[in-house]
C-alpha cells in the first residue's frame, strides 16, 4: 500500500477535489462503429454486471477467507497434488517463484476462467508487452510487486485480460476486447476519487497496460491522454508524499519511452526524473569509445550523438562479455539505466541530416537489440526498422551514400537484420540487392568480409546473431523439395555452366565424370547440366561442348550419371540449340549454316543467319525429342529445355529477333509457337514429370530482350503450365550470360504465374538465397541455383550449411578446353573432409 506523509481529512477532501474526473482526467475507449446504440447500452450493461459480480464473488471469498491463502506444503499434505492439477488447467506461468512469494498470475487467474484460457495460449505468453512477460522472469521483476499489490483490483486485472486478448487475437479489436478496455475505464474511473486507490501502483500499471496496447495501435492522441493522467498522479504522489516502488517507476519510465517512440507522444518524464534509474560512466573503463567506422563521419553526427555512440559501444562490450552470460537481476539493472540514459538521449536528439537520422535510428535499434530477449522482441525494434527502411529508400538515390559505402551496408544490415519476417524485411532484401547490383558492388564477396564491416560500427554478434528469424541450417534451403522422381534434399543447386572440356567431336570425357561427381558430393543435390547440343547442325558456336544425338555420346554420358547417382544427387541434361549465337568459322568447319527465325544478326557486324524454313523448324522439334529420349537412355533424371540467353529457343520469342509473318512470328501467341511445340512434344515423349525449362525474360546477352517482355514471357510461362512440365527455371536480370549485369527488373510476375517448383540463378550470395527462399517468397518451393561458387566449390552444400568460407574463383579458367586447370582441383572444406572420414568410420 502506499504510504503518506501528513495526510489528514482536509488534505482528503482536497485531493478528492484534485482528483476529480471530470475536472482532471478524461478517458476514451474505441466504440465498434457497426454497433447500433442498443447493442452498445446491452455491451455496457452486461459490462457493469460482469464487473459487479466478480467484486461480489471476491467480498465473499475474503470474508470467507477463501480467497488466498499462503502455506508451505508442510501444512498442507496435498499442496503438492493440488499444485500439479492447477498446472494442468493453467498451463501457464512459467516462473520459478519461490514458496514465499506464490505466482501473481496464478492467483489472478484464479479470479477468471477467461484468464485462465488466455493464459493458457502460446500467443499470451509471448505478448510483446515490455513492461512485463510471464515467459521471462527477468523482466518480469520489475512489474512483479504491481501485480502483488493489485491482486484484486479489478481495474488491473481488466488492464490485462485486455493485454492478453489482444496478444491471442493478433492485435485486433474485437467485442471481447472492447469489453474488457470499458471495463478497465470503469474500474479506473471509479479509483480517481480516492487518494489511496487513485495513486495506488495497481491503478497506474493498469493506465500503463492501456497505454501499451493504444499504442501498438498507432493512437497518439489516447496514449497523450493515459501518459498524461500518470503525470498527474505522480505531481500529486509527490506533493502528498505517496511512495514508489522502483519497479514502477522503470515501468512509467519505459512505457512513457516506448509510446513516444511508437506513436510521437509528449514524454512526460526522462532518464532524470527518477533517482534509481540514474547512470553514469565508469570513469575507469575504456569501453567509451566511438567505433572506427563512425570517426570518418564524426563532424556530420554531432557531439551529443557521438557520446551516445560511445555509450552504446561500451553497453556492446558489456553484452559481448562473460559478465552478461545468465541476465541475471543484477547487471540487468545495470543494463536497464545504462540503455535508459542512451535510449533518452537519443530520441531528443535533433536530426541534421538523412545520415544522421538514419543512424540515429540504427543507433536506438541496436541499443535495443543489445538488451535481454524480450526488448528484442518487442514492438519497438520492428517500428525503428520500418522508420530506417522508409528513410533509406527516400534517400537512397542521394548521392552522399557514394562515399559512405561502409556506413549504408552497416545500415542496410543492421535495418534487414532486425526487421520482421514479411513485407519489411522482403523490402530490405529488395534494396539491398539494389545497392548490391550497383555502389556496393565489389564491397565484400563473403559473410566474413561483411562482418569485418560491421563490426566497424555496432555489431555484436552474440546479441544479434541470436536474432535471426533462422539459422542457415533451418533455413528452407535445406528442406527437401520434390523435382519430378528426385526428391532432392535441399534447395541449392548447380547451374548450367558451359565449360568446353567435352572432345571435338562433342563426346563427355573422364574430366568432365570428374567434375559432375565431385559437385555430386553432399547427397541430394540437383545438378543441371552445361548446355548439350540436340544435334549436329544445332551446334556451330562452342568448341568442345558435349551434343546428345549420337550412341557414343549416350554411353559416355551414362558414365557420368551413374556416378552422380551412386553419391545420391540427381541430374538434369540441359539441352539447347545455337541458332544465330553460332560462330561463323566454327560452322562452317563443320559444314552447317547459321539459322535464326528471322535473318537478324546477333549485333552489328555479326553474320546474318538464314532465316528457317518451316521444315527445319518441325525438324528441330524432332531433334529436342530424339536428344530427350536419348537423355533417358543416358541415366538423366530428366532435361531442361534451353529457351534463355538469346540461343534458338529464345530468338524465336522475341521480336527483336524474330520478325516473321507466319504461323512462329508476328503475335505473342506465335513467336511462343516453337517453344510450345518443343515442350508438349518433349513431354509427351518422355513424361512432363521429366521435363523443365529455362527462361532468362530480362537479359541483353547475345542481342535479345525485347522492349517489354512481360507480356511474351507470361504466355509462354501459361503455355508452359499448361503442359505440365514439372519445373520453370528463371535467370535474374542482373545475370547477362555468365556476366554480372547492372539490371534492376523483378521476376514476381513470372513467379506468380508458376505454382510448381521454380529454379532461379541470379549470381546470389548464400545469406541472399536463404533471404530469397525464407522471406521474399516463402510461399513458393524455390530452388536457388549457384554458379561460379560451384565451380570453385565441391562441397559448396556443406559450406553454405556450416557457414564456411568460399574458395574464390578463378574466371580465367572457365573455358580452357580440356584443361583440368579450374575445373577439378578447387579444394573441399577441410571440415568436409573431416566429416566424411568421421561418417565411414
Amino acid at each position: 500500500m502506499p504510504r503518506h506523509k501528513g495526510a489528514n481529512k482536509s488534505s482528503f477532501r482536497e485531493v478528492g477535489n484534485e482528483l476529480s474526473l471530470a475536472s482532471q482526467f478524461h478517458f476514451f475507449s474505441i466504440q465498434n462503429p457497426d454497433d447500433a446504440n442498443d447493442r452498445k447500452a446491452r455491451r455496457l450493461a452486461r459490462s457493469h454486471a460482469v464487473a459487479r459480480g466478480l467484486e461480489k464473488k471476491r467480498r465473499l471469498q475474503q470474508e470467507s477467507g477463501h480467497n488466498f491463502r499462503a502455506m508451505s506444503s508442510k501444512d498442507d499434505p496435498s499442496r503438492s497434488a493440488g499444485k500439479r492439477k492447477r498446472s494442468q488447467t493453467l498451463a501457464a506461468s512459467p516462473l520459478s517463484l519461490s514458496t514465499d512469494a506464490p505466482d501473481p498470475f496464478q492467483m489472478l487467474a484464479a479470479e477468471s476462467p477467461r484468464l485462465q484460457a488466455l493464459l493458457s495460449q502460446h500467443k499470451a505468453q509471448q505478448v510483446a508487452e515490455p513492461l512485463f512477460s510471464i515467459s521471462d522472469e527477468l523482466v518480469f521483476q520489475n512489474f512483479r510487486s504491481v501485480l502483488r499489490k493489485g491482486l484484486d483490483d479489478h481495474a488491473l486485472l481488466s488492464a490485462f485480460m485486455l493485454t492478453f486478448e489482444f496478444a491471442v487475437t493478433a492485435s485486433s479489436i474485437d467485442r471481447e476486447y472492447l469489453r474488457y478496455q470499458n471495463e478497465a475505464l470503469s474500474s479506473i474511473r471509479q479509483r480517481m476519487n480516492s487518494l489511496d486507490s487513485a495513486t495506488s501502483e495497481s491503478t497506474m500499471g493498469a493506465i500503463l497496460l492501456l497505454a501499451g496496447i493504444e499504442a501498438r495501435l498507432g493512437m497518439p492522441r489516447q496514449v497523450q491522454l493515459h501518459m498524461g493522467a500518470i503525470q498527474r498522479l505522480l505531481d500529486i504522489c509527490r506533493r502528498n508524499g505517496v511512495y514508489l516502488s522502483d519497479s514502477i517507476k522503470r515501468a512509467i519510465f519505459w512505457q512513457d519511452l516506448n509510446t513516444s517512440v511508437l506513436t510521437g507522444s509528449s514524454r512526460v518524464v526522462d532518464h532524470t526524473t527518477f533517482s534509481e534509474l540514474q547512470w553514469c560512466r565508469d570513469p575507469f573503463s575504456p569501453d567509451f569509445i566511438l567505433p572506427p567506422g563512425f570517426q570518418a563521419q564524426s563532424y556530420l553526427l554531432g557531439e551529443g550523438f557521438v557520446e551516445v555512440l560511445k555509450d552504446i559501444s561500451a553497453l556492446q562490450c558489456i553484452r559481448d562479455s562473460t559478465f552478461f552470460g545468465r541476465e541475471d537481476v543484477i547487471s540487468m539493472a545495470h543494463i536497464d539505466n545504462h540503455q535508459a540514459s542512451i535510449q533518452s538521449r537519443l530520441v531528443s536528439l535533433p536530426n541534421h541530416s538523412s545520415i544522421s537520422e538514419c543512424c540515429h535510428l540504427a543507433a536506438y535499434l541496436c541499443s535495443a537489440m543489445l538488451r535481454c530477449k524480450l526488448w528484442r522482441a518487442s514492438t519497438v525494434p520492428s517500428h525503428l526498422s520500418l522508420q530506417l527502411l522508409c528513410k533509406l529508400q527516400q534517400t537512397n538515390n542521394d548521392l552522399v551514400w557514394d562515399d559512405r559505402l561502409d556506413l549504408l551496408a552497416w545500415l542496410l544490415h543492421i535495418g534487414g537484420a532486425f526487421s520482421p519476417t514479411g513485407t519489411i524485411r522482403s523490402n530490405y532484401v529488395v534494396l539491398l540487392h539494389l545497392n548490391r547490383s550497383t555502389r556496393l558492388r565489389g564491397l565484400y564477396t563473403s559473410w566474413l568480409e561483411l562482418l569485418t564491416i560491421l563490426k566497424q560500427f555496432i555489431w555484436s554478434e552474440k546479441a544479434f546473431m541470436s536474432q535471426k528469424s533462422l539459422t542457415m541450417p533451418q533455413s528452407r534451403l535445406f528442406k527437401p523439395l520434390k523435382i519430378g522422381d528426385a526428391e532432392v534434399q535441399h534447395r541449392i543447386g548447380m547451374a548450367p555452366l558451359t565449360r568446353f572440356r567435352a572432345t571435338d567431336d562433342r563426346v563427355p570425357t573422364p574430366l568432365m565424370k570428374k567434375y559432375y561427381g565431385q559437385r555430386a558430393a553432399v547427397p541430394g543435390t540437383l545438378i543441371i547440366t552445361e548446355g548439350t547440343l540436340i544435334s549436329a547442325a544445332a551446334g556451330g558456336g562452342f568448341t568442345n561442348a558435349p551434343g546428345l544425338w549420337r550412341e557414343d555420346q549416350v554411353v559416355a554420358w551414362r558414365t557420368i550419371t551413374d556416378d552422380v547417382h551412386s553419391k545420391g544427387s540427381f541430374i538434369f541434361c540441359q539441352l539447347f540449340a545455337m541458332g544465330r549465337a553460332a560462330d561463323v568459322e566454327t560452322a562452317g568447319k563443320e559444314g552447317f549454316s547459321i539459322v535464326a527465325p528471322s535473318a537478324i544478326p546477333m549485333e552489328e557486324g555479326a553474320a546474318v543467319p538464314h532465316a528457317m524454313a518451316i521444315e527445319e523448324i518441325q525438324q528441330t522439334v524432332q531433334e529436342f525429342v530424339g536428344a530427350s529420349k536419348n537423355a533417358i537412355r543416358a541415366g538423366f533424371d530428366g532435361v531442361e529445355i534451353h529457351g534463355a540467353n538469346g540461343y534458338l529457343l529464345d530468338q524465336f520469342l522475341q521480336d527483336v529477333s524474330n520478325t516473321r509473318h507466319d504461323a512462329y512470328g508476328g503475335s505473342v501467341e506465335n513467336r511462343s509457337r516453337l517453344l510450345d511445340d518443343v515442350l508438349k512434344a518433349v513431354a509427351n515423349a518422355i513424361g512432363p514429370q521429366r521435363v523443365g525449362l529455362r527462361l532468362s525474360p530480362w537479359s541483353t546477352f547475345q542481342g535479345m530482350r525485347m522492349a517489354d517482355p512481360i507480356p511474351q514471357f507470361t504466355d509462354i510461362i501459361v503455355k508452359a503450365r499448361r503442359s505440365d512440365i514439372e519445373y520453370l527455371h528463371l535467370v535474374e536480370s542482373r545475370i547477362s550470360g555468365s556476366d554480372d549485369y547492372e539490371g534492376h527488373e523483378q521476376l514476381d510476375f513470372a513467379y506468380k504465374l508458376w505454382d510448381g517448383p521454380l529454379l532461379v540463378a541470379g549470381g546470389y550470395t548464400p545469406q541472399e538465397a536463404k533471404e530469397l527462399v525464407d522471406e521474399m517468397y516463402p510461399d513458393k518451393e524455390i530452388l536457388v541455383l549457384f554458379g561460379r561458387y560451384f565451380i570453385a566449390n565441391p562441397d559448396l552444400v556443406f559450406r553454405i550449411r556450416q557457414g564456411l568460407e568460399l574458395n574464390a574463383y578463378d574466371r580465367s579458367t572457365f573455358y580452357v578446353a580440356g584443361s583440368p586447370a579450374g575445373y577439378v582441383d578447387y579444394s573441399f572444406s577441410e571440415e568436409y573432409i573431416a566429416e566424411r572420414r568421421r561418417s565411414s568410420d
